[in-house]
């Protein structure tokens, strides 16, 4: 008799594993081994060991709960499993699942996934997402996939996840691409490989780097990104208009800005890829990358900050940050980050 592929599930929280009393709103109470539990066909899926680590929202996660997670996980491939499954909350795991991506560079199939129903409501999605996470975490075909997300029977790569509705079943979406793959009843179809991936080395004892994110706006004055240096963060997304556009007064606010911390833009938009030489205006991409400023290519907004702060705690050097995102926007094979620099 062939042995199930092993496969370790990593329980955060979040909707997938809350519920409510009669009349009451939802609160997360559910470990990781009663959502296993009320998921049974998983168990005829793959041989399956549960570790709840966290019992909070999504929002209450932090990047030293990611850096945990990545220790833990290493551990458990260390140990001999074919696949892991991490299920949270649906709030912050666009930037959880991209920066677990970032941290790592696992050949086993690394699965993200979660709820938007919680297992009080009618129609609760949970358990059927951590079913068909479970057949990707342990599908050999979903090797060397990098961190995906699947939900809603989509597999979806982390690069490019976005949590694009606040409730619908069908709130993951890969904008420009989408789904690289699905699940049809016990099948893995794998649709498309990525080209390469992007690994940042993080040492488990790096210095925290505190990255703000601003969103610019309408008749936006820039008070408030000028306060961005005093208020001590160490760089700063800001989503432009556009292709990477920004009022002509605010243009030498951020070359300001920029001439203390690394200041990269991208497009409020979150789609496509940015400008960098179409306008010359004051204000337009490429004033903006005159003035020192880092453009995100097609790295969106949630995922460059991401991004960003990883890089600064690498100890990656400013002048190497445009060509992170360059990499992080194409890579070929497997691209390595470091203080060092790059390597493949």
């Amino acid at each position: 008799m062939t042995s199930l592929p092993r496969v370790a599930v990593f329980a955060l929280g979040g909707t997938i594993a809350s519920s409510a009393d009669s009349g009451q709103a939802a609160t997360v109470r559910i470990t990781g081994a009663e959502l296993l539990g009320g998921v049974p066909e998983a168990r005829q899926v793959a041989a399956v060991e549960v570790h709840t680590l966290k019992m909070v929202p999504s929002g209450d996660l932090r990047l030293p709960d990611l850096l945990g997670l990545r220790s833990r996980v290493e551990a458990a491939v260390r140990s001999g499993v074919d696949g892991v499954v991490v299920t949270q909350g649906t709030d912050t795991l666009e930037e959880t699942s991209y920066a677990f991506e970032l941290l790592t560079s696992l050949e086993v199939p690394v699965v993200f996934t979660g709820a938007m129903r919680n297992s009080s409501l009618p129609g609760s999605d949970g358990p059927a997402n951590l079913l068909a996470a479970v057949r990707v975490a342990a599908c050999p075909q979903a090797r060397g996939l990098g961190t995906t997300v699947v939900f809603n029977d989509e597999i979806h790569s982390s690069r490019h996840v976005r949590k694009a509705h606040p409730s619908s079943t069908s709130a993951f979406a890969s904008p420009g691409l989408g789904p690289i793959g699905y699940v049809s009843e016990d099948r893995v179809r794998i649709l498309m490989r990525p080209a390469g991936r992007l690994h940042v080395r993080v040492p488990a004892a790096a210095a925290d780097a505190r990255v703000a994110q601003l969103t610019v706006f309408f008749d936006d004055d820039g008070r408030i990104i000028e306060t961005v240096p005093a208020l001590g963060y160490d760089g700063l997304v800001v989503a432009a208009f556009g292709g990477g556009h920004v009022p002509s007064w605010i243009a030498p606010i951020l070359a300001k800005v920029a001439e203390q911390i690394p200041v990269v833009f991208t497009s409020r938009t979150n789609a496509g890829e940015g400008l960098r030489q179409t306008y010359a205006y004051p204000g337009s991409e490429s004033d903006l990358i005159s003035r020192g400023l880092v453009p995100a290519v097609s790295v969106g907004t949630s995922h460059a900050t991401v991004l960003l702060r990883l890089l600064l705690m690498a100890g990656v050097e400013r002048e190497a940050l445009a060509w992170c995102f360059e990499q992080a926007s194409d890579p070929h094979g497997l691209v390595s980050i470091s203080a060092g620099g790059p390597s493949a």
